[in-house]
């Protein structure tokens, strides 16, 4: 071959080659700014380590926008406890918005409260629920469930073990001028006290009957005796008489309202007795069997034969 025509080989080989070299990166390649855009659509892992921050949110904050100082989640937020930007502990936790919707098969829910101390001994208070309020640029507790390791009337700690720990539930309020909540009621080991006056953080004394009462006096109220049921309409056949008599929680009767006349068996309606749990029908001076709890403050029941 003459060497012109080798020579325009090996050149057009060379230029077909950088040709197609250049068409495949111009479409294959993705810039890098690109490609850190790029929505991954799933991804699966057997294990996933998140050092620090865990953001779900659909703008990629964390906080909603307006709500930063409260810290109102986008949609979760969960931090572990690395050091801030400023080199101080992190504050582990998890924030939701809106609801946290737990579900099981075959095994009930299970929420549990662990704490212990730096040294390994039990932490006596081990987990507290709160409900809070924005005030003064910052949230607030309103009120306080708590649960304790501290009852000591039916075992000294020194013998408690992992067979025999006893513990007890504190409720908790706050109260207009005052720091620290108020106790409103302790329950544990068969014993409760209620308390109405001012303990602060220390708290109501623990009962040491079955039931004590702090701060005030007990007043007990009967159930209302119900008004006459109105009649809303009938079947206009025989005329019937209707009354109604309320139920305590307790069992606790009221006395039996005034008759109502119908002139047949009767749709009625009646609003909500004070105390009552439950109502009897009695129609043309016989109760009828069973008791009706209809929910609401106002009630609507209709007589069938």
């Amino acid at each position: 071959m003459p060497i012109k025509d080798t020579l325009f080989t090996v050149l057009l080989s060379v230029g077909t080659t950088l040709v197609v070299t250049h068409f495949l990166n111009g479409h294959s390649a993705i810039p890098a700014h690109a490609a850190s855009q790029e929505t991954v659509r799933e991804l699966t892992v057997d294990r996933l380590i998140v050092r620090k921050e865990l953001i779900v949110s659909d703008t990629g904050s964390p906080w909603d926008t307006g709500f930063e100082s409260q810290q109102i989640p986008r949609g979760l937020v969960a931090r572990s406890l690395a050091p801030d930007e400023n080199g101080r502990p992190g504050t582990a936790g998890l924030w939701v918005r809106s609801r946290l919707i737990k579900s099981e098969i075959d095994d009930p829910f299970d929420d549990r409260f662990h704490a212990i101390n730096r040294d390994g001994s039990m932490f006596r208070a081990p987990g507290h629920i709160s409900w809070n309020v924005w005030l003064d640029d910052a949230w607030r507790q309103a009120a306080i469930i708590q649960g304790e390791i501290l009852e000591k009337s039916e075992i000294p700690p020194q013998l408690w073990n992992g067979g025999n720990h006893p513990g007890r539930l504190r409720f908790q309020s706050f109260r207009p001028n005052h720091g620290e909540p108020l106790t409103d009621a302790i329950i544990g080991q068969g014993m409760m006290s209620v308390g109405g006056g001012g303990y602060g953080g220390g708290g109501l004394p623990y009962p040491t009957e079955t039931l004590q009462l702090w701060g005030g006096k007990l007043e007990a109220k009967p159930v209302g005796q119900p008004s006459p049921p109105r009649v809303v309409k009938t079947t206009g056949t025989t005329a019937h008489t209707y009354a109604l008599i309320a139920i305590g929680s307790q069992g606790q009767r009221s006395e039996p309202s005034t008759i109502t006349n119908a002139s047949g068996l009767a749709t009625l309606e009646w609003d909500s007795v004070t105390g009552a749990d439950a109502y009897i029908i009695i129609r043309d001076g016989q109760e009828l069997p069973g008791v009706l709890r209809i929910e609401g403050s106002h009630k609507d029941w209709t007589d069938s034969p």
